[in-house]
């Protein structure tokens, strides 16, 4: 074929024959797996086959497909008019952000098939433009991310127009149970077509995990483009800020790279897509907006600056790369704040993501200054324009006398100067002849009061003071030893202190474990709301340990409540509760929570379903004490 196909993907051959003969399906299979071309093949058969036995008149709208992103619906109109032109079968792309009086033009003039966003079907159905009496079939592509984006108002509105005799295909790399729960509301009972549930992810694409500070991921990501420099990268953010303000920062530092998000103009996407396409933008900054379903061929490299709060969209990310059978490479960054999302996307993958080894020259070293960007419109600002209300004044601009501090007997190295960078205040450095007067200007620098936390270390012995004898003048690195419990146990009580709690607080490390446990009464408050606060304090420790000490990258920080840690609840009381949240789930056939436990605990509950028929269980956090979330089969 015109195409270059010669033979069918898995996925294609286990749906064809069941679309072809009228059924409704739901067909699960690993992104990148040729779905698309999985329901379009069929669908442009059928229209021929109705057609020709007169069943249909030409041009009459015959089928809707549902896509969740305009990139994804105009892709998929693509591929129906690269197969369908020359049958005279004709399509059209409903979506927003573009002319809808094109749209109404196109549609008055016919067409065998509407490729939209539901929400823009919804209007023009509303509006009498486009009539689903006579649809034969709907199509959801992409069916999970249609209902994680909020449309199952507009998907049910779309159905309740459609003939009751109408065909249902959905299509999805992820299950979903709300996409089956809307199909049997609209008497569908699809034919459930499932290859490599098993396995999520394609074999062809190496995952790896770097764990980083959030100040680390983007040298790491410049020194990554850089050994990569003759590839094609996708990187993907949670929030359009970020995604903007990186993009810029790399353009800056002389990459070729572009952002996208759902903020830009629909054209500007367009045009976007197309230039990463044609290879003239080679690395592209993105949300998830671009992560369902676009077919971009030879990305080389797909990488996750941050991680994605939901974990099917980890699946959907990386199966940017590895795509027809080609390998790829897929690594996340995963910095302190996106650890709560880690746990969830393992699960799903049913695998732990490889970590790498990093070492200094893995971080690039000359990181230009950060780019400004407007909030609102995302713009880049002009480095002149740069104001105390917008933003911090770069450093050179800022007029600042350097500190002064003289003594006869020694000299202070580590001046605050203008044209230098922000000081880092784990560590002070100096001169002097006697050690006692270093040790007492250190202190008033790394902010602590106890002579037991402060260690140093000798980085330069010079000269005598009288020639041949007297004391040596030496230079002194000092810095604040990791005794935990000292460091931690005063800003932990004044915290309390300030906040009024009646807590206790225990700091203990041991085989390279540090624990800290809070006891009294207003323990409960600590783990309301998925222990939030609990959640909070932890944040607050690892915040400050990383701005007084060098925090070594696999210290294991555990946080947690005496009581809820300790309490312990025997096996049939447990397995009670069990039986009732199976009860709930089976009655309203909605997945429901049971309270967190402890590793025992849950250890009781899933030996308790292992051989259930009906429900099935799985562990969520990524604390000690997490939940056990119950589910159907």
């Amino acid at each position: 074929m015109d195409a270059g196909f010669k033979n069918a993907t898995p996925i294609q051959e286990l749906t064809m024959q069941p679309i072809l003969s009228g059924k409704d399906v739901f067909a699960q299979a690993e992104t990148g797996s040729g779905k698309t071309c999985a329901f379009v093949i069929p669908i442009l058969e059928q229209i021929l086959r109705d057609e020709k036995s007169g069943e249909i008149k030409a041009h009459e709208s015959r089928y809707a497909i549902l896509s969740p992103t305009r990139e994804l619906a105009q892709q998929t109109n693509k591929v129906f008019q690269q197969f369908g032109k020359k049958l005279g079968i004709e399509s059209c792309c409903i979506i927003g952000g573009e002319s809808i009086e094109k749209q109404k033009d196109l549609i008055g003039k016919g067409v065998h098939v509407l490729v939209a966003t539901p929400g823009r079907l919804a209007d023009l159905v509303k509006q009498q433009v486009v009539s689903l009496n006579n649809c034969k079939g709907v199509v959801f592509d992409e069916a999970d991310r249609l209902f994680d984006m909020g449309f199952k108002k507009d998907i049910e509105f779309i159905l309740s127009k459609a003939s009751r005799n109408r065909q249902l295909i959905m299509l999805s790399a992820t299950s979903n149970q709300d996409v089956l729960r809307t199909a049997y509301k609209f008497n569908s009972q699809p034919e459930e077509l499932r290859l490599n549930v098993d396995n999520l992810l394609v074999d062809q694409i190496e995952h790896k995990l770097a764990m980083v500070s959030s100040e680390e991921k983007f040298p790491l990501l410049v020194n990554l483009l850089r050994k990569k420099e003759n590839d094609y990268a996708i990187v993907f953010f949670n929030t359009q800020i970020q995604t903007h303000f990186v993009a810029e920062w790399l353009i800056l530092m002389g990459f070729k790279a572009k952002p996208i998000s759902g903020r830009l103009p629909q054209d500007k996407r367009t045009a976007l897509m197309a230039e990463f396409r044609a290879k003239k933008t080679t690395i592209l900054c993105c949300t998830d907006v671009a992560a369902r379903g676009l077919d971009i061929k030879n990305v080389n490299i797909v990488i996750n600056y941050d991680l994605p709060q939901e974990a099917a969209h980890y699946v959907h990310r990386v199966g940017r790369t590895g795509r027809a059978g080609e390998a790829g490479f897929a690594i996340s960054f995963c910095a302190h704040e996106d650890c709560e999302y880690l746990d969830p996307i393992n699960k799903l993958i049913n695998a732990k993501i490889e970590k790498i080894h990093l070492e200094d020259i893995d971080f690039a070293t000359d990181i230009c200054k950060k780019p400004y960007i407007d909030r609102k419109t995302l713009k880049l600002i002009p480095p002149k324009s740069y104001s105390s209300k917008q933003e911090r004044r770069p450093r050179e601009n800022v007029k600042k006398e350097p500190v002064k501090i003289e003594k006869r007997e020694d000299k202070i190295v580590q001046n605050v100067e203008p044209n230098k960078p922000r000081i880092d205040r784990r560590f002070f450095e100096m001169e002097a002849y006697h050690i006692k007067d270093a040790r007492l200007k250190a202190m008033q620098f790394l902010r602590i009061t106890d002579e037991e936390l402060l260690g140093h270390e000798i980085l330069h012995a010079g000269r005598k003071k009288y020639f041949f004898f007297g004391p040596q003048m030496t230079r002194y690195k000092f810095f604040i030893k990791p005794l935990y419990s000292k460091l931690l146990l005063p800003f932990l009580i004044n915290i309390i202190k300030m906040a009024k709690l009646d807590l206790y607080v225990k700091v203990s490390f041991r085989n390279g474990s540090l624990q800290v446990t809070f006891n009294g009464q207003d323990e409960k408050l600590l783990t309301k709301n998925y222990f939030e606060l609990l959640n909070s304090f932890e944040h607050l420790i690892i915040t400050y340990l990383q701005s007084r000490i060098v925090i070594h990258r696999n210290l294991n920080i555990q946080v947690r409540c005496f009581r809820s840690e300790e309490k312990t609840t025997d096996d049939q009381t447990l397995i009670n509760l069990a039986e009732k949240i199976k009860k709930q789930v089976l009655e309203t056939n909605q997945p429901a929570m049971l309270t967190p436990m402890n590793s025992s605990e849950r250890r009781i509950i899933h030996q308790h379903f292992a051989n259930d028929k009906e429900v099935k269980t799985v562990s969520i956090g990524d604390s000690h004490l997490k939940q056990i979330q119950v589910s159907l089969k």
